[in-house]
């Protein structure tokens, strides 16, 4: 590249530092730091209206063979080191990028970089037709074209609010991130949870993915969006699970803890409510409502993976596969009678159709994982972020029982002059351009949602909240934070009719106690009066649980009660009435109206 003549100026005019550098060090940096501010132009964010795949495959012959041995073999996992999409497959090494044709038995070849980043890159992503890296800065760039001719990859350093044209953002830091991107041309459609399908728009939803130090937090980071760390997904168990690495594509997030225990769901901003100048959204059931319907909210659920019967290691991938939003591919490292590979699933396919090893003889690049056959999610899990709200109006009480900013729903209980009822609040962020928080703060947060009825009605509302106060706007109802309530002793006694202090048909308005050291008393409301009290505290729970099933992953244990499993490992403990358990359906309601999902 010409060195312009503004540098030599600049070199001439400057005075002599302290720490003596050679000119062509000095020339080297000014020619830098020119690429970079070049990099604002690029094809990244533009729409792709139909697909370009190249003839061929190969990479420029002008681009330098890497030497044998210095990248890997094989590409299998999707990870900041090494990353493939559907034509090609790139790797890093001593912060240079390599690609080659996916699956080609030929040389690794040196991608030319600008010198903004060439020697600096640390970290990649590549999804659909776009990579993603970050220098030693963890300043974002963006290769466009990844799915195309390799002469036409472009890169830019924008990034940002508005429509990608922002001055770019340095990546926070994060224990894993992983680009993902689900498009019109490669995609096609969403699929959503009421099996309907929406078509993807001409721009794109493009996200980074991060998980944040501890494991518990997932944030995603938009490029069309404000620079800021306040867009969250919640995790699975409502934040509590601790996650050790985290992988995406298509819009599937993929997250493995510790202990082996693994979970899946299908969410990014324009499939999950957030934007609703855009798309239309619905609450209200949309099965059989056919393509094209408002997208169904909620969005979809975590999904527990079935555990692998074999060695596992923290290394993770996924990636689309088929359009449409179904099929993703995922892959976990580990070994098998002695071979190394990965172990695949399908995400779609039935839990009972389990894990398929796949030998390679590849080294191991993660932890190797304790991986017991039980679910062990609960293990070690943090503190939810649920916080309780309480309203006094003229003849209505009402609380919020656990109003979480990124977990949703919150459940709650309503005393309209006398008579009791429970509901629930869903709520999602919307589409903002400024830069705010995360969580909340002084500045209201502005919220999209509905409250559901007992009926199962919905009821659109909006949500504006600070620290200190929370409207419902559908109903004017001002809520303010409710003391902070004296938890439960670690471990405590289950009665017939008692779990603790508390005891089914006493009256009650709230519906949910924290213990100390994690986890909580719930409980069904029914007519103002305790109908279902339930525990999900370890120190509570018996390490096993026989009796008769009820179907539904519940056993009945004992008189008045019943336990909820998962993997043959108690879950829950519930006491009710015999006339509750003897009615699987109005027990099933009850556990759900106590925040539990059998």
């Amino acid at each position: 590249m010409r060195v312009p003549a503004v540098v030599f100026l600049m070199l001439l005019l400057a005075p002599a530092p302290a720490t003596a550098q050679s000119p062509p060090d000095v020339v080297s940096e000014g020619v830098r730091e020119q690429s970079c501010r070049a990099l604002a132009a690029s094809t990244a964010g533009a729409p792709d209206e139909s697909a370009a795949d190249p003839a061929s495959t190969d990479l420029p012959a002008t681009w330098p063979e890497a030497p044998d041995g210095l990248l890997p073999p094989r590409v299998d996992f999707r990870t900041q080191a090494t990353s493939f999409n559907r034509l090609y497959e790139f790797a890093l090494n001593a912060g240079r990028l390599y690609a080659r044709g996916r699956g080609a038995a030929v040389a690794w070849r040196q991608v030319p970089l600008p010198p903004c980043i060439d020697g600096r890159l640390t970290g990649i992503g590549v999804d659909d037709d776009e990579l993603v890296a970050l220098d030693s800065g963890r300043r974002i760039y963006t290769m466009d074209g990844a799915l195309k001719d390799a002469s036409s990859w472009n890169w830019t350093s924008r990034w940002g609010t508005p429509t990608w044209l922002g001055p770019g953002y340095a990546l926070p830091a994060a224990d894993a991130w992983a680009w993902t991107v689900i498009s019109k041309v490669e995609d096609g459609n969403w699929t959503d949870p009421a099996g309907n399908r929406t078509a993807i728009g001409d721009g794109k939803v493009s996200h980074i993915w991060g998980l944040r130090p501890g494991g518990r937090r997932i944030t995603f980071w938009d490029p069309w969006l404000p620079l800021d760390e306040s867009y969250e997904m919640c995790g699975p168990d409502r934040g509590r699970f601790k996650a050790v690495n985290l992988s995406a594509g298509g819009s599937e997030v993929f997250v493995i803890g510790r202990h082996g225990d693994m979970f899946t769901r299908l969410y990014d901003f324009d499939l999950s409510g957030y934007d609703s100048v855009f798309f239309s959204y619905s609450y209200d059931d949309q099965r059989g409502k056919g393509d094209g319907s408002p997208i169904q909210l909620p969005a979809e659920p975590w999904a527990q993976q079935p555990k692998i019967p074999g060695t596992i290691t923290s290394t993770i991938s996924v990636h689309k596969t088929g359009r449409d939003a179904v099929h993703r591919a995922l892959r976990v490292e580990g070994k098998q009678g002695g071979e190394t590979g990965f172990w695949e699933r399908d995400v779609a396919s039935p839990p009972s159709s389990g894990w398929t090893f796949h030998a390679t003889g590849m080294p191991l690049t993660g932890k190797v994982l304790d991986n017991p056959r039980r679910d062990t999610s609960a293990r070690g899990r943090g503190r939810s972020e649920d916080s309780r709200w309480v309203m006094h109006g003229d003849g209505v009480d009402a609380v919020l029982e656990d109003f979480n900013v990124y977990c949703s729903p919150a459940h709650m209980h309503v005393v309209d002059h006398g008579v009791a009822r429970d509901e629930l609040l869903h709520s999602v962020d919307g589409l903002r351009q400024q830069v705010r928080g995360r969580g909340l703060d002084d500045t209201p947060r502005q919220q999209n949602g509905a409250i559901e009825g007992p009926a199962g009605r919905f009821a659109p509302t909006t949500v504006s909240a600070t620290r200190a106060e929370l409207v419902l706007g559908a109903r004017d109802w001002h809520f303010t934070p409710a003391p902070a309530a004296k938890c439960l002793p670690r471990r405590g006694h289950i009665g017939v009719r008692s779990i603790g202090r508390f005891r089914l048909g006493h009256r009650s308005k709230t519906r949910s106690w924290c213990v100390a050291g994690g986890g909580r008393v719930t409980a069904a409301i029914v007519r103002g009066r305790i109908a279902l009290l339930a525990v999900t505290a370890r120190g509570y729970l018996p390490r096993h649980a026989r009796g008769r099933s009820l179907g539904h992953n519940l056993r009945r244990i004992g008189r008045g009660r019943v336990a909820g499993m998962r993997g043959g490992r108690v879950r829950f403990v519930a006491v009710t009435s015999a006339g509750t358990l003897s009615h699987p359906a109005l027990l099933r309601k009850r556990l759900r109206r106590a925040g539990l999902h059998p």
